[in-house]
């Protein structure tokens, strides 16, 4: 079996909001001084804020399994969120944290694949009054997979072993992951259109919005 966990690849088909946002330039002179002077605030800066939503669907509904096509085997997922956190700080440089886990269960024969998935990551930006733009951003990931029963599934498998297949399974898992994917999550180079409203942070992208909720303290 091969795993349907796809992050990179389900975040690109969900872009159901496609947008270019830009900055134009102010024609009066004046209006430039009182830019260069004036001084921005950064409302985003220093919270620690959760990835709510990409483009308008939550990681659980990402990582739900939709209804398989005509001879596609029938399974059920299960996906619990641990970290999200990430925090822009005042020195221009950005940390985040992501763990989860997802289970597929098929009913036959009846067996499982978990794969716990752990993400750091940190980057540098650049921040005006109304962009944020991602400068750098290096992740660090690990996967473990985890296949169960092993006798059920050293059945299906020929010329090679269950460690082996987990470890090839989660070398896959993490190529999913790669920060130069279209659907990466804070891809270097990509500049977003930030607000804040209350407790409530909108990251807009060309390709992206990513809606973050200020963490509970």
């Amino acid at each position: 079996m091969k795993p349907l966990f796809r992050l990179a690849m389900i975040i690109a088909t969900a872009l159901l909001f496609v947008s270019l946002i830009g900055c134009g330039a102010d024609d009066d002179d004046d209006d430039d001084k009182d830019d260069d002077t004036a001084e921005v605030t950064l409302d985003f800066v220093g919270t620690t804020w959760q990835v709510a939503s990409i483009n308008g669907v939550t990681f659980e509904q990402l990582f739900t399994a939709a209804e398989p096509e005509p001879g596609e085997p029938v399974f059920e997922t299960e996906f619990m969120l641990g970290d999200n956190s990430w925090v822009f700080k005042d020195d221009g440089t950005f940390t985040g944290a992501l763990e989860f886990i997802l289970i597929e269960k098929y009913p036959d024969p009846v067996s499982s694949m978990k794969q716990e998935i752990t993400i750091a990551s940190e980057g540098t930006y650049t921040a005006d009054a109304s962009t944020l733009t991602v400068d750098t951003h290096n992740l660090s990931i690990d996967v473990v997979v985890t296949l169960e029963p092993k006798e059920v599934w050293e059945q299906q498998i020929v010329g090679n072993t269950i460690e082996q297949l987990q470890n090839d399974l989660a070398a896959e898992t993490e190529k999913g992951f790669s920060p130069t994917a279209t659907g990466a999550l804070f891809k270097a180079g990509t500049a977003y259109t930030w607000s804040v409203d209350g407790d409530s942070l909108m990251l807009t992208g060309a390709i992206q919005k990513l809606a973050l909720e200020k963490a509970s303290e």
